[in-house]
């Protein structure tokens, strides 16, 4: 192996950069973004080809690719790097850092990744991702551009990767966390469909087609996500209304009319305290105001209407009016979509309804 240059000096720029980079690593917790972050700040930091990103995966016992700008990470996600038979696993198992620059020479390199995607590896410098005694994964820089990798990147990728690793832990977690509520709220609109079977369904078709048209409205990211959970949660307060309301079989009298309007603020009451559902709350509890001030619970008006409501109340009505009920067939497409066009301005807001009349009829129909 040839010589190893000892350098520890950095420079100023170098050092704001890591700065930054610490910054920044922690300024978000979406696990995609932290991972496609890292391999282009190392690669750029370390003057390098590419990095990739390998994580853990406890079940299986392997390595996997979350990340590299060394090919199309969906490709090599596909591929499972064992611990033994590894450079990637002898630096994971061994926790040790590795700088080798004749890659391509050495029995332990996983030629089978880099066969896969066409990349050729000459130089690596890998480093374990490990929080006290837990096992993350590893980040491997690849191809220096000019000379050999030296112990100074290998301090500055230690700097990164020590960080990296509990972002990326606490990020897996917050995602386990996430999938698990996801699960949850699932669970629960299922529970209301076998309690009301008029309206089986409803649910996971009207969050499927109001995130649709979220989207087309230009609302992405995290707002997106809360308006999913929203729509999911519409009619989360049905679940305390007795079954002599909920479930009568003919027209309500008004005194059943008054307790039946009560099913937004009883979601309200039931999803504020719960801090991860408080920004989707909105739908749950404005759902059935319109914009002429004739809704319920509170009345409101226009732009006072929280715009994910109004979004949610043209998707709602149109699969309403579509779908049978023991009291009446489904309505046609066409009649429904008449329907929305008269209630514009009254009911619905003009702009949501003109994004959801553009949605390709395909999608709607």
């Amino acid at each position: 192996m040839p010589q190893i240059k000892v350098e520890h000096k950095y420079t100023n720029d170098q050092l704001m950069r890591l700065l930054e980079i610490s910054i920044a690593l922690n300024s978000t917790l979406d696990l995609d973004k932290i991972l496609t972050y890292i391999i282009q700040t190392a690669a750029e930091v370390l003057k390098c080809e590419a990095v990739s990103i390998l994580l853990y995966d406890p079940v299986k016992s392997e390595l996997f690719f979350a990340a590299s700008s060394a090919s199309d990470p969906k490709q090599l996600s596909e591929i499972p790097v064992p611990l033994n038979e590894s450079l990637a696993g002898k630096i994971f198992l061994e926790n040790t850092p590795l700088i080798l620059n004749n890659v391509e020479k050495d029995p332990r390199h996983f030629a089978v990744a880099a066969q896969h995607v066409n990349f050729h590896t000459h130089s690596l410098l890998g480093m374990p991702m490990r929080i006290q005694n837990q096992g993350v994964g590893v980040l491997e820089a690849l191809n220096k551009r000019k000379g050999v990798f030296t112990s100074a990147d290998e301090k500055i990728l230690s700097i990164i990767t020590s960080q990296a690793a509990v972002v990326i832990r606490n990020a897996r977690q917050i995602k386990d966390l996430e999938l698990a509520y996801e699960t949850t709220l699932e669970g629960w609109s299922n529970m209301l469909d076998l309690r009301d079977e008029e309206t089986e369904g409803h649910t996971i078709r009207v969050a499927e087609l109001t995130s649709q048209l979220a989207n087309k409205l230009g609302i992405s990211g995290e707002e997106l996500t809360h308006i999913h959970h929203g729509a999911l949660l519409h009619d989360i307060g049905k679940m305390a209304l007795p079954d002599r309301v909920l479930l009568k079989p003919g027209p309500l009298t008004k005194d059943e009319w008054e307790i039946m309007r009560q099913h937004p603020v009883f979601a309200y009451n039931f999803l504020l305290p719960i801090t991860y559902l408080r920004p989707a709350i909105d739908i749950p509890y404005c759902h059935h105001e319109k914009l002429d001030g004739k809704g319920y619970p509170r009345g409101l008006k226009g732009s006072e209407i929280p715009f994910s409501a109004r979004v949610f109340a043209v998707v709602d009505v149109w699969d309403a009016l579509t779908s049978n009920r023991p009291y009446r067939p489904a309505w046609s497409k066409e009649h429904a979509l008449d329907y929305i066009r008269e209630k514009v301005g009254t009911h619905f807001d003009p702009r949501v309804v003109e994004a959801f009349l553009d949605i390709d009829r395909g999608m709607i129909c």
